[in-house]
């Protein structure tokens, strides 16, 4: 007897806008650059959202140009993409938008994102980010005005927010009506509350209840928080139900979880796809990585952002400690590389 087992991918709507599959890179600082958003793509995942953007600065300077560094995208490399903004004042946003949409080096982004997530303590101190969930009439005011400002544009609006302030507090499904009535035509859920930070584990059963909440209503729904393989992401579909997997931390130095996820989703085998690059490989993506990230930022600041992700692609390796420690004081792209041809060496 053949066994035919369940398949995960499909498609993944927001609004009239047809993400081809439904595997994302979330945003994070740092991370989530142009640069790396196009490595993600080519290898599995379908979307990709910036860096988060203050919506106040870009109105303050009157002008994308303080932020282009993180706005910066890709449109003929990097697949579908949104650009996320945060803010805790609706006329930054009904400002940012226009200003954002308008410049034909971004116009061509796919989706507006409102971060009411980061549980960051500078961004939750000015009413932004994770904060709104304790404040949804503010986050409705958002919303509303984000759709305003982007509608005539053609572009959707999504929100990305987190289970909730607290354990006493963990509101993710009334907050994410809230966000539909208001008009978000996607949704993100980082299934931790902001208290947790990163900590812990993610409740996905605050993520089935959110589900739940918005049946019928049409909207899909990313899940987020500890996906870190296939087998993790078809555990997170079958036991809540969303629409979508969306990849956080798994993903720093590590692109090739999404050719495990999608393999995985693809065929309904929660082992299939494994993937465990050999140094060559990941030597090769981090010089990719650097060289793309060098040529936003320039060579000194972009090898200097590069030693985070750097760490990263090499964590866990055996025999890198040396290695990796030289690493992080190179400060010139013939450094990184002669470092990383003396890494390959090691193998």
């Amino acid at each position: 007897m053949i066994l035919l087992m369940k398949k995960y991918l499909h498609p993944f709507q927001i609004g009239d806008l047809v993400i081809p599959e439904n595997i994302a890179l979330a945003p994070m600082a740092g991370t989530s650059t142009c640069i790396y958003r196009t490595i993600a793509h080519e290898h599995g995942a379908a979307f990709g959202v910036t860096e988060l953007v203050s919506a106040r600065g870009i109105r303050f300077k009157q002008s994308v140009e303080i932020s282009m560094r993180y706005l910066r995208i890709d449109p003929d490399h990097e697949g579908v993409t949104g650009i996320q903004l945060f803010g805790a004042d609706p006329e930054d946003f009904s400002y940012a938008i226009p200003c954002i949409l308008e410049d034909p080096r971004l116009s061509r982004v796919d989706v507006i994102d409102l971060n009411m997530g980061c549980p960051v303590s500078k961004v939750v101190k000015t009413g932004a980010g994770s904060s709104l969930m304790i404040d949804p009439r503010l986050a409705a005011s958002i919303i509303e005005a984000s759709v305003r400002a982007a509608e005539p544009y053609g572009k959707p609006v999504t929100v990305k927010f987190r289970s909730g302030w607290d354990e006493e507090d963990i509101n993710a499904p009334q907050f994410a009506k809230m966000c539909i009535d208001s008009g978000a035509k996607a949704l993100a859920l980082h299934a931790r509350t902001q208290k947790q930070m990163y900590r812990g584990n993610a409740d996905w059963e605050v993520i089935r209840k959110t589900k739940e909440a918005i049946a019928g209503t049409g909207i899909p729904l990313w899940g987020n928080g500890d996906v870190t393989d296939g087998a993790s992401a078809i555990a997170m579909i079958e036991t809540t139900g969303c629409d979508g997997v969306m990849v956080g931390r798994a993903a720093q130095g590590n692109p090739w979880v999404f050719t495990e996820i999608r393999e995985a989703l693809l065929t309904g085998d929660a082992d299939a796809g494994k993937i465990l690059p050999d140094r060559k490989t990941r030597a090769d993506v981090i010089r990719r990585h650097l060289v793309g990230l060098c040529a936003e930022l320039g060579e000194k600041t972009g090898v200097k952002e590069m030693r985070s992700q750097i760490a990263c692609y090499l964590k866990g390796g055996r025999g890198t400690a040396d290695i990796k420690n030289r690493l992080m004081t190179a400060g010139t792209i013939p450094e990184v590389e002669a470092l990383l041809s003396e890494y390959c060496d090691g193998e």
